[in-house]
């Protein structure tokens, strides 16, 4: 029978019901005696008809309402039952601390699996990517291109309606720049991941870095007393063949667990680009073809082990090693105003680089009572080192492509960047009957070295220039406090507030220029949230937050790249950061109809931008800090499961947005943009080893910032399929079947229009085989890292 109308229906029955209600509440905690946020507690008729739900708060707390009578009460999280026994309603009950395990049996029952494919929290959309058939055999990008309310587009990760976003793995940000993210987020197989968050209004207790909200991607570990391993591969055909193998092994048992993984693999890709630039007197066209291969490495180890009853302590340990090479030819064609060649800039390019990543976190848990006071202390080490090189060559060339005598050039640019940090970060949660209390610090130092090698390379003899080779250091230090605490004023209102306040120091020293920049600022960060359930199928809630987007630390670099005699790039060591306000209203409708009205504002947006000197023709390529921006929008979406074969997933987004410039290079504007999205996964046959998903996406034309932005349709179909008693998967997708990733990008700098058509070798086929053995039950709390902010910067 269809669950609406079921809740429907009994929330008719009782308004109009005048017998007495009694209270049944309690408390569910894990056997590590932490509070389970998020757990569900159902009450349920005895002819199995749902009666009433609620959600546990961050303390474990539940609270149900029943008449007198008899009913079932079923306890579970995220899909896994933990607890189902029958209870008579005479008088009000007092449950006390329930304690569940990960692995159980209770009362003759089995535990059962009933997980859902999307699920709506206060903060938060859970997406369990183990339930999509889309993602199974991918990687961690291809994971986020099947997510709810997550854009992927020429492999940029931002929220639908909200822009880029931060990505933390295991609540740990990692900051590089998108190429290094999306390389590193490749190396991740997404059958290793359980669950991604998308968090609009992170609380006081994460980092206040972040524009609009985190996304967090959680990878699966072990329940207890079990062992779980995986095995993968898949094969990709784009332009170019690719492929990768991955392994993972989890082990849980009594005191100890392990886990480790491992993936290797190369992805190739073709990418194109159609520029140009509108000068008064002639249009410059350039196409660039690109052809890249990168191999990826990414290894994971852990471990934790519980010294006492009270204290458990635990090594985790990340490691991403990349190598990078790429190589194009550069056509510009210069046209005048008749339409007729003038001139062309044919150059050639070659680039290699080799980005490394290693980070350790040692964590340590203490359980001061069976309430659910805990005090959490972390230590972390990051080291993230990338070599990059570049030679390039080239000419200007007539209209007959002969070449123009001393136009010739020709560079050698090589660059390491050497980045470490250390941080150190204290949780307290101290749960009370007046008010759910948590606080706590952190503190961290990084420092980062760049060591910027050009070579004039005209003769063929390599020989240094001094005026733009350049060392720079780069030291950051920052002081946090925060605090925050909650309160369920009574049935049908709760709050939560909170307040984090950042100190930061920096101080940056280019060698070749003699120049040191410091800054030394303190920032608040409030966090509220207001939340009103009228009954089972309405609650409202109102957010605000308050964000801080800290420049990366190449941005800092006054660094001046060049790469052919019209166009260069430079750093800006007096690169502000940005601060982000957000205020957004929710309403949910029987948790399946989830809607929004956002209104979000931007002081010292900063982005890197091609400024063009319309008298030389050179554009330069450099991060400003160039408009105070604003946005208003809604978005809605609609979770249908109607059918137990069909679950779809569909809503829309529509912002208007204001960018008021602080320079004249820019100029202010302002206009909409919307998107269309639908995602479906079907169950072709009764036995449920057959499996469809279907994901869809249109981007409507319309403003981002300053860019006007054409339309483009993303379509991905896969066929997943279950053999071997269900242990081994067989997935094919079809990725962007409509070859429709192509969007007109335009804007005008200094008065100058630019367009830019990009192809990022979208479209493509794969095929991923994927074998599970021994405890299939795979889940267990999951713990991250302690200095998500800074490494999340990191370049």
């Amino acid at each position: 029978m269809n669950r609406i109308i079921l809740i429907a229906v009994l929330f008719l029955f009782q308004i109009n019901a005048s017998a007495q209600q009694f209270s049944i509440k309690g408390k569910i905690i894990n056997q590590n005696k932490t509070p389970l946020e998020f757990a569900t507690a159902t009450l349920l008729q005895t002819d199995k008809k749902l009666y009433q739900q609620t959600s546990t708060d961050s303390l474990g707390n539940f609270m149900l309402k029943a008449e007198k009578g008899n009913y079932v009460l079923i306890i579970e999280q995220f899909g896994t039952e933990f607890r189902n026994k029958e209870i008579s309603v005479n008088q009000d009950q007092d449950l006390g601390i329930i304690e569940v395990k990960e692995q159980i049996q209770l009362e003759g029952l089995t535990v059962k699996s009933r997980k859902k494919l999307v699920e709506q929290k206060v903060d938060r959309l859970v997406f369990n990517v183990e339930n999509s058939v889309t993602a199974t055999g991918g990687t961690a990008l291809d994971a986020l291109k099947t997510t709810p309310t997550i854009r992927v587009q020429n492999e940029t990760i931002s929220i639908v309606g909200k822009g880029e976003v931060l990505v933390m793995i295991d609540d740990r940000i990692n900051k590089m720049t998108q190429e290094d993210l999306t390389a590193f987020l490749k190396s991740i197989p997404a059958d290793n991941i359980k669950s991604i968050e998308v968090i609009t209004t992170p609380p006081a207790k994460y980092e206040a870095e972040g524009n609009s909200g985190l996304i967090n991607i959680k990878l699966k570990t072990a329940k207890t007393n079990s062992w779980n391993a995986n095995l993968g591969t898949s094969f990709v055909q784009r332009s170019y063949a690719s492929g990768n193998v991955n392994g993972l092994f989890i082990y849980n048992h009594k005191k100890l667990s392990l886990q480790t993984s491992v993936n290797k693999g190369k992805n190739q890709l073709r990418t194109t680009s159609d520029n140009r630039i509108y000068y008064t007197n002639e249009l410059w066209k350039q196409d660039i073809t690109t052809k890249s291969e990168t191999d990826l490495l990414s290894i994971g180890l852990g471990f934790d082990y519980k010294l006492t009853e009270k204290w458990t302590t635990g090594i985790k340990y990340l490691g991403s090693f990349n190598d990078r090479t790429s190589a194009n030819n550069p056509l510009t064609t210069r046209y005048n105003t008749s339409g007729e060649i003038n001139s062309y800039i044919l150059s050639d390019v070659k680039g290699q680089n080799k980005p490394q990543m290693n980070s350790v976190n040692w964590n340590n848990s203490f359980n001061l009572d069976s309430n659910g006071k805990n005090i959490t202390v972390d230590l972390d080490y990051f080291n993230y080192q990338k070599n990059d090189s570049r030679i390039f060559s080239g000419n200007e060339m007539n209209a007959e492509k002969e070449n123009i005598d001393v136009t010739y050039f020709s560079a050698i640019n090589s660059n390491v960047n050497q980045l470490k940090n250390y941080s150190a970060k204290i949780d307290v949660t101290l749960p009370y009957s007046f008010a759910n209390i948590s606080f706590g610090g952190k503190g961290f130092y990084t420092n980062t070295k760049n060591n910027l090698n050009v070579f004039d390379n005209e003769t063929g003899t390599p020989v240094l220039n001094t005026n733009y080779s350049n060392i720079f250091t780069y030291k950051e230090y920052n002081q946090a406090l925060y605090f925050s605490a909650s309160k369920k004023l009574n049935e049908k209102w709760e709050t939560q507030i909170g307040l984090r306040a950042e100190a930061t120091q920096t101080e940056g020293f280019s060698e070749n220029l003699d120049q040191t920049n410091k800054n030394n600022y303190v920032k608040l960060f409030p966090t509220a949230y207001l939340t009103y359930t009228a009954n089972d199928n309405n609650s409202y809630s109102l957010n605000y937050s308050r964000r801080i987007r800290r420049p990366d630390f190449d941005y800092l670099n006054p660094f001046v790249i060049k790469t052919s005699p019209f166009y260069y790039s430079e750093g800006n060591p007096f690169l502000k950061p940005s601060i982000i306000d957000n205020l957004e209203f929710s309403y949910i409708r029987n948790q399946k109809w989830v809607n929004n009205i956002y209104f979000s504002q931007v002081s010292d947006f900063g982005q890197e931008l091609a400024i063009i000197d319309p008298e030389t023709n050179i554009t330069k390529s450099t991060p400003i800090n160039y408009a105070n921006t604003y946005q208003i929008g809604i978005s809605t979406y609609y979770n249908f499961n109607k059918f137990s074969w069909w679950n779809s997933f569909m809503g829309f987004n529509l912002n208007y947005q204001n960018v008021k410039s602080k320079t004249n290079l820019i100029a202010s504007v302002d206009g909409y943009n919307g998107y269309i999205y639908s995602n479906n996964d079907f169950t072709v046959n009764n036995s449920k080893t057959v499996f469809l998903g279907l994901n869809y996406g249109l981007q409507l034309p319309g403003r981002y910032q300053v860019f006007n932005i054409s339309t483009l349709n993303i379509l991905d179909v896969s066929v997943k399929f279950l053999a071997l008693k269900k242990n081994l998967s067989i997935t094919l997708t079809g990725e962007d079947l409509l070859n429709a990733q192509k969007p007109l990008i335009s804007y005008y700098s200094n008065g100058i229009k630019n367009t830019m058509k990009n192809y990022g070798d979208s479209r493509g086929f794969r095929i991923a085989l994927s074998y599970k053995f021994g405890n299939k039950n795979v889940k267990s709390k999951e713990r991250g890292f302690g200095n998500e902010e800074e490494r999340n910067r990191a370049n």
